[in-house]
This record gives C-alpha cells, sequence and structure tokens, in this order.
C-alpha cells in the first residue's frame, strides 16, 4: 500500500466510524447508560436500590455466561449474530455486546428471567462502576 494512501484510508475509516455514532446517538444531550431502558426499568422492578445497572460490563458479561445455558441454541445464535453485526465492526468492548445481548433477551422475552439472574447474585452497587458483592 502506498504510504501517502495509509493515512488517507485509516483517516477515512475514523471518519466513518465517528460519522455512524453521531447519526445513531440521541438528539438530547442525555447521559447515556450502558443498557437499554426497559433493563433498567425491570432491575429497578425485582431489585429496586441496589442500582445493578451500575455493574461493570466485566461483572455483567459473568452473570450473562451462567446465564446462557438456559437460552436455546437459536436464542444464543441469535445473541451471537446480534453482537456480531452490532459490535464486531466496530472494535467495540463489553458495553456493546451486553448491550446487543440485553436487546436480545427483551426481543426473545427472557429480560424478565434474565433479571432474576442478576438480581440473584450477590453484588449491589453504590455508585457507577463501584460495586461489591458479598459472600453468601
Amino acid at each position: 500500500m502506498d504510504s501517502k494512501r495509509a493515512p488517507k484510508t485509516i483517516y477515512c475509516a475514523v471518519l466513518l466510524a465517528v460519522a455512524g455514532l453521531l447519526a445513531t446517538a440521541p438528539a438530547q444531550a442525555a447521559p447515556r447508560r450502558h443498557h437499554p431502558s426497559p433493563y433498567n426499568a425491570e432491575l429497578n422492578r425485582q431489585c429496586p436500590g441496589r442500582r445493578l445497572q451500575d455493574l461493570s460490563p466485566s461483572d455483567l458479561e459473568l452473570i450473562m455466561e451462567d446465564f446462557e445455558p438456559r437460552l436455546t441454541l437459536s436464542q444464543r445464535r441469535q445473541i451471537e449474530a446480534a453482537i456480531g453485526e452490532r459490535c464486531v465492526r466496530l472494535e467495540a468492548g463489553l458495553s456493546c455486546s451486553n448491550a446487543a445481548a440485553i436487546e436480545q433477551f427483551r426481543g426473545q422475552g427472557v429480560l424478565p428471567s434474565f433479571v432474576h439472574a442478576v438480581c440473584a447474585t450477590t453484588w449491589s452497587c453504590g455508585a457507577y462502576y463501584t460495586c461489591t458483592q458479598t459472600k453468601p
């Protein structure tokens, strides 16, 4: 590849990625959460006051891994496809894959069951990403 062309190609790729993010950003300047609001609403309904919407992406991912065996093979494949479509091309982290999985849980009708699994953990949060897990 031509050395003058490489930076231009990278610049265009970054510009397209930023434009894509801006196109999907909400019109208001509201703070963004890592999870769709139906998930937060269900958390508040099932285990109010524990602030589990503030779990770190890696802690939430571990809970998802424990929940996964409850899903059918078809449901797991749908989740993997959604994560691939939404996140892999962007080289996004766990927040993206967690949000994609949660959206699939909602679409598959298992969001209340997943939230029950989250609430069944010994996690509680005092602030954003400052969560503790008590030993049973």
